[in-house]
């Protein structure tokens, strides 16, 4: 597919913690690109690359999304709406749905409002097994401090 041309992980720069809550700054404060509009587009990006990876074809595909309650999670349940409208099965599991921050929680109810699996993270954790073409990440974001705990590392 022309839009992943092949890619080795040494060829993309990594970013500290600093540097993104400098990004998230820059973006908000300097160029006027909200915080919505950046998770739309970490979504779309997640979700092509969820395509790339399924060799293109989505119909008859089962993805399952892990979502946090930030910004990654709410970037993580933009790519599983738009994954589910290019005619995968979805799932999406939320570590803690009463605690997501606007942003996730207005993606968190666009979810609801689709014919998608929409469990939190407790519910995966209870299962004997899951069966699944692509598992996305995005329970953790730049703020991790220390080893994943609770649900979160359970979820992991």
């Amino acid at each position: 597919m022309k839009e992943f041309p092949h890619i080795q992980a040494a060829d993309i720069p990594w970013l500290s913690t600093e540097d993104m809550i400098e990004v998230d700054r820059l973006m908000e404060e300097e160029y006027g690109i909200t915080l919505i509009q950046m998770m739309e587009n970490a979504g779309r990006g997640l979700a092509l690359t969820a395509k790339y990876l399924l060799k293109g074809t989505l119909a008859g595909k089962k993805i399952i999304v892990l979502a946090g309650t930030g910004g990654n999670g709410g970037g993580a349940m933009v790519a599983a709406r738009r994954l589910h409208m290019w005619g995968a099965t979805v799932a999406v599991y939320v570590t803690k749905p009463e605690k997501l921050s606007p942003i996730p929680l207005h993606q968190y109810r666009i979810l609801q409002k689709l014919d998608l699996t929409l469990e939190t993270g407790e519910e995966l954790v209870k299962k004997e097994s899951i069966e699944a073409d692509l598992i996305l990440d995005g329970i953790i974001g730049y703020s991790l401090s220390g080893n994943p705990r609770g649900i979160a590392g359970e979820m992991i």
